[in-house]
């Protein structure tokens, strides 16, 4: 159900996109969330999107996701990654150093939002 974007994924990102999107689950407004993993990559910027919706994962037709985190990361940057939350509006950094691949940022990005639906931070 996932989206790549400028990116061919390999076999690790795609067993943990794919982990993400079957196990995850989170309590929402109306019932249980699920959420489907949007990544963007260019070379100025590096983007991994996760959109929450209802009982089913969100797409082009249908109801419109509760909500959306997205994670930048600019490879030419300071070694840290921009997180928004759409629920709170307010974007936030997680300090991460260089990060030498695309499927370290995807991978590490799935973990990091594991841990903060889960209450733990980084």
């Amino acid at each position: 159900m996932a989206r790549y974007y400028g990116y061919s994924p390999k076999g690790t990102v795609n067993s943990a996109v794919d982990s993400f999107e079957s196990r995850t689950q989170i309590p929402g407004p109306g019932g249980m969330l699920l959420g489907t993993v949007y990544v963007d990559i260019s070379d100025e910027e590096w983007a991994v999107a996760i959109a929450y919706g209802r009982a089913h994962h969100p797409g082009i037709r249908g109801p419109e996701p509760v909500y959306e985190v997205r994670y930048t990361y600019r490879p030419e940057g300071e070694g840290a990654i921009k997180r928004l939350d759409t629920r709170k509006g307010t974007p936030s950094t997680v300090t991460v150093g260089p990060l030498p691949s695309v499927d370290e940022f995807v991978v590490m990005t799935l973990d990091y939002e594991k841990k903060q639906i889960g209450g733990t931070g980084l």
